[in-house]
């Protein structure tokens, strides 16, 4: 038998056992059904990452590792949620509990015990909100942990972050950094952080035909006996195979250690629950029972359609348009019939002046947010530079107008209705890139283009539109998206490059092959992997796409 009292001190999984400790609900914990949580409660990793689905028990690890680390690693603890509100919803129903119903934690505790500040012997735990960055700003820490990640400001975490420098130098061993969250967008927040790590799957092996596989939805479901099933042979997957798992690592050589929970991997979720959280609102049953980033969109840029675009060719460059992204820097595309030939950014006015002059380009330039040297170009150069200013559901028939008069020189767009038609020709391949990959990818463009996605949104008078955002704007850090909307300008200037606006079309690039890289899995418990389970043929499967949910009619 294994004395649990010696593994206590140094692995929160052994405490928990040894101690009988009971969560915020006075239910005892155990890992019957959350076989799944042993290894991250045991993990030690610096960087640690995770985006999981809702009632996991995840929250309660937290807790529970934090009273932990600050009593046996002798760690501050700064741990972040998004607001104070939720700071204090957060600490009096979770965490007071957890210490007033375990014995072994409330004897922990220091004098300090209040909302935001509580001692563990002579070190301290704090609950801060990441929305009030000046709270943190006084206080070092040997650990931070950020809950709920995209729904936090990302300026105030990275401020957060910079509490750990000073500890390092104190203790080398710690500077631990973990979050996690339910994810929102795809490329924001855990998500992106997510695709960094090395990328742990819960892998189930079907007991009939021995296939190990990560559950998915819809593949793995029967929707008419509203069973688990394996997608090999599809018999049924018993909730007994779905405890018995086993984490497998997509990569190795990466440091941050990350885990994908979802609830298809809980034993006590049924079929029937997934499919019925299948049939609402699509955002809430990616994020909240698949743990999965989702983009709600009707028009989605993808990588693969901006590449199809690449043409290879020798550009002429004549009748050439320009649009100019406003800005402190300044990002440009320059286009013509042939494709785009040229992108690029830039601090200096003079250097955006002489790229027109170079090619006696149209060019389009966004009015703000510094209108004063757009406004002299379109003066200096009429009828060949326009200012541009976006519309919100113009009631204008044209999605383009060049304005006459004392407004000569400017130029107005449905700003919904130009993003849309520029992505659409994307997707269609009508827009060509007479550049490389490597070109793209390194000045940005691809993924400026990637950051904006497309939501319906309802007003206050029930009336829906369509609204293009960019990742991380109602959340306090927007990604870059300058070059999409360069190019939108662009396409604006072609209207006056050319009498007509149709461009050339070339058939689909031959798609670009990603490389795949070993996976292993080695059991904390055990140090050996587990019987069983060929790893082989887990890294195949890590290695395929998942599978995307659909919408039930």
């Amino acid at each position: 038998m294994i004395d649990m009292s010696v593994g206590a001190t140094f692995r929160a999984a052994a405490f928990i056992l040894h101690h009988n400790i009971v969560n915020e609900n006075g239910i005892p914990i155990t890992f019957k059904q959350h076989k799944f949580l042993i290894e991250p409660y045991q993990d030690e990793s610096r960087s640690l990452v995770v985006t999981k689905c809702s009632q996991i028990g995840f929250s309660t690890l937290a807790i529970i590792r934090s009273f932990h680390l600050a009593k046996y690693k002798k760690a501050n603890i700064i741990y972040t949620l998004p607001s104070k509100a939720i700071v204090k919803d957060f600490v009096s129903p979770k965490v007071q509990p957890l210490i007033e119903s375990n014995k072994a934690i409330k004897d922990m505790m220091g004098e300090t015990d209040n909302l935001g500040l509580k001692s563990v012997g002579d070190r301290f735990l704090y609950f801060r909100s990441s929305w009030d960055p000046a709270s943190g700003i006084a206080i070092s820490a040997h650990i931070l942990i950020n809950d709920e990640v995209d729904r936090s400001n990302q300026v105030s975490l990275s401020t957060y972050r910079t509490r750990l420098d000073a500890a390092l130098l104190d203790r080398s061993d710690l500077g631990w950094h973990w979050k996690f969250s339910n994810p929102t967008l795809e490329g924001y927040g855990v998500d992106e952080e997510y695709q960094k790590s090395d990328h742990k799957e819960w892998f189930t092996k079907c007991e009939r035909c021995n296939y190990q596989q990560i559950l998915s939805f819809p593949d793995n479901i029967n929707f008419k006996t509203e069973e688990f099933i394996c997608t090999r042979c599809h018999r049924v997957i018993t909730n007994e195979n779905r405890r018995h798992g086993q984490w497998v690592q997509k990569y190795l050589n990466r440091k941050a250690s990350g885990y994908h929970i979802s609830q298809l991997m809980a034993p006590w979720v049924s079929a029937g629950k997934i499919i019925s959280d299948s049939k609402g609102d699509q955002s809430i049953f990616y994020n909240f029972t698949l743990g999965l980033a989702y983009t709600s969109k009707d028009i989605k840029i993808t990588r693969e359609a901006i590449t199809k675009c690449i043409y290879p060719t020798v550009n002429p460059m004549v009748d050439v348009a320009i649009g100019v992204d406003n800005g402190i820097i300044k990002h440009y595309v320059c286009m013509n019939r042939y494709g785009i030939f040229k992108i690029g950014e830039t601090k200096d006015w003079e250097e955006i002046e002489q790229l027109r002059n170079q090619y006696d380009a149209h060019m389009v330039i966004d009015s703000n947010p510094y209108p004063t040297p757009a406004n002299k170009l379109a003066k200096k150069y009429p009828g060949k530079v326009f200012v541009h200013f976006y519309d919100e559901d113009s009631r204008e028939t044209d999605i383009i107008r060049f304005l006459d008069g004392d407004k000569k020189g400017t130029v107005r767009s449905d700003r919904t209705k130009i993003i849309d038609s520029a992505v659409a020709d994307i997707n269609a391949t009508d827009i060509l890139i007479n550049l490389s990959l490597t070109e793209l990818e390194n000045a940005g463009f691809i993924q400026h283009c990637l950051n904006m996605y497309r939501i319906v949104e309802e007003n206050a008078k029930g009336i829906k539109r369509g609204v293009w955002k960019t990742i991380g704007q109602d959340y306090g850090s927007k990604k870059p998206d300058h070059y999409l909307h360069a190019l939108i300008y662009a396409t604006i200037a072609m209207k006056k490059t050319l009498v007509a606006s149709g461009v050339l079309t070339t058939p689909p690039s031959p798609g670009q092959q990603q490389k795949q890289q070993k996976a292993m899995y080695i059991d904390p418990l055990t140090q050996q992997a587990n019987d069983g389970f060929d790893l082989n043929k887990l890294r195949e499967q890590l290695n395929k796409p998942k599978s995307k949910p659909f919408h039930l009619r």
